[in-house]
């Protein structure tokens, strides 16, 4: 379960501190002995809990030294920080997935033997600097008057095994779909992409995107958009599910490609597969896929897209719980260093929450519920990060694993019942002014 990937994953950066010569924009940085080493850093970064440097930089010199006497200066912290590359981040959440969907293949879930993957973008605050506009862009208020700088975040989310597979963090102009698209080539490094089922929301279902999926050999769901999108097709159903051929030609001009234009030029149309469905609300939506109906018939259509709302709340655990749109820098190295760093502890978190699941549900089999039960993630999300400092500094793995147990003990002690007819809604309205400020974070 999760321990034996967290003890491996602490053993990891261990490893690649000592070799940390391709995360170094510096070759001669950190290699004298100092108070913070290369592994401080990480971990470090890793865990703050979003208060103030000094604040946190004494808690973690703590631990490690079991002292307050020994101090490192905020300045000097800030300083020393921008020799680390964000990739060292990328590459200890990758590394984290691939022991799970490599080594633990039998621990993986699937949906009629497929990963269920979602991908969607979201806004990111971040600080609203001269040079972080320059570099993220900016994005307008709803009134349309103040701009602040904004950074575009896309993700493509395991819904049944609840990791973050790939995100990227990039300037609020690049497009979704470009976006998408590389995060599927990164997913693809960690799972068999062709036993995968991707799922997407209305803002994708763009014929390049929907060709890049039918080369890879990948199934997929989209959502359309109400009107103006593929009515043609629409039209021409008469039933409300069935297989359309999708035409490629009289779409070209929306393709900035010369290649996937020739491409697409010679295919003439795509045989996808179109289906109608009633929402509770009353409304019609399109659903477009290449989903043979022998795999999921027309009534479990609606419930295979509907698995795509966990995208959201893992949104909403990483901003609301992780809060990590609280930079801690000003700086692209820093913005990046902070998201990378919360995307490894999100994994590791939902690891962490998953195995406390299942075995409180062992423990919960012969008893008649009126509701499910799951682990508080506001409860877990908030010792998580006080244990695991803990967890590295201990000197055996008897202590480790005990340190473990108390988060999982703590973690079923502390439950919400599932209500299953919950929904989320996004909140699209923006009033330019960032909920965290860098220069106002905690300070006990």
């Amino acid at each position: 379960m999760s321990y034996k990937r967290i003890k491996r994953s602490i053993n990891n950066i261990k490893n690649k501190s000592k070799n940390n010569g391709d995360y170094k924009v510096n070759s001669n940085s950190f290699i004298r002995t100092r108070k913070m080493e290369f592994e401080d850093f990480i971990w470090y970064l890793t865990l703050q809990k979003g208060r103030t440097t000094s604040m946190e930089l004494d808690e973690y010199l703590k631990c490690k030294n079991d002292t307050y006497k020994i101090s490192i200066s905020k300045q000097a912290f800030s300083k020393q920080r921008l020799n680390l590359k964000p990739q060292i981040f990328i590459d200890l959440y990758k590394d984290y997935l691939k022991d799970f969907y490599i080594n633990s293949p039998k621990e993986a879930k699937k949906y009629k033997g497929y990963y269920v993957l979602a991908i969607d973008g979201s806004m990111f605050e971040i600080p609203n600097t001269k040079e972080l506009r320059e570099i993220f862009k900016t994005q307008k208020n709803s009134s349309g008057h103040r701009e602040s700088a904004r950074a575009r975040v896309s993700g493509i989310y395991d819904v049944e095994n609840e990791f973050m597979v790939d995100a990227i963090i990039a300037d609020c102009e690049q497009g979704e779909k470009n976006l998408a698209k590389i995060n599927i080539e990164e997913a693809g490094k960690i799972i068999d992409l062709k036993k995968c089922m991707i799922i997407f929301d209305r803002g994708y279902p763009g014929l390049d995107l929907i060709w890049f999926l039918e080369k890879l050999g990948i199934k997929y769901i989209f959502r359309l958009q109400s009107t103006n999108m593929y009515e043609k097709e629409k039209r021409s159903m008469s039933t409300n599910d069935e297989w359309v051929k999708l035409s490629c030609r009289e779409r070209l001009r929306k393709i900035e490609d010369e290649k996937i234009r020739e491409e697409l030029r010679k295919q003439e149309y795509i045989d996808t597969r179109f289906t109608r469905v009633i929402l509770d609300t009353g409304e019609v939506e399109y659903l477009l896929s290449n989903l043979p109906d022998t795999l999921i018939s027309e009534d479990e259509m609606k419930e295979a897209y509907f698995k795509r709302w966990k995208i959201e709340i893992s949104y909403d655990i990483l901003k609301n719980k992780l809060h990590i749109e609280n930079f801690t820098g000003k700086t692209k190295i820093t913005i990046e260093q902070d998201f990378y760093a919360q995307i490894y502890t999100f994994n590791v978190l939902q690891d962490i929450k998953k195995t406390a699941n299942i075995e409180r549900k062992n423990k919960e089999k012969n008893k008649n519920l009126k509701y499910e039960y799951k682990v508080n993630i506001n409860i877990l999300a908030g010792w998580l990060k006080n244990i695991l400092i803990a967890m590295i500094f201990v000197k055996t793995d008897k202590e480790r694993k005990e340190l473990y147990d108390i988060i999982i003990e703590k973690a079923e002690k502390n439950l919400v019942a599932i209500n299953p007819d919950r929904s989320y809604e996004r909140n699209h309205y923006t009033s330019g002014r960032n909920k965290f400020r860098t220069n106002l974070r905690y300070n006990m």
